[in-house]
């Protein structure tokens, strides 16, 4: 049963998160933030992604259900 690595991990972040509130440098003590920069274009590209795969399965499943399947 693999139950002490939920709390081990609950620990460390604990710890990291206590260390942090002693941080002023205003930094992560990891630097593992996630690059922002040019969000709203990537955002524009992730939508426009999902908006033609939605578009493509719908055409899809149109031809499917024209032949018959």
């Amino acid at each position: 049963m693999e139950t002490t690595k939920p709390k081990q991990s609950s620990i460390i972040a604990f710890f990291k998160g206590f260390a942090s509130a002693f941080d002023i440098s205003g930094r992560t003590l990891l630097n593992d933030l996630p690059d922002y920069s040019g969000g709203f274009a990537r955002d524009r590209q992730a939508l426009a992604g999902d908006w033609q795969r939605i578009g493509d399965d719908m055409r899809k499943v149109m031809g499917q259900a024209a032949n018959g399947r």
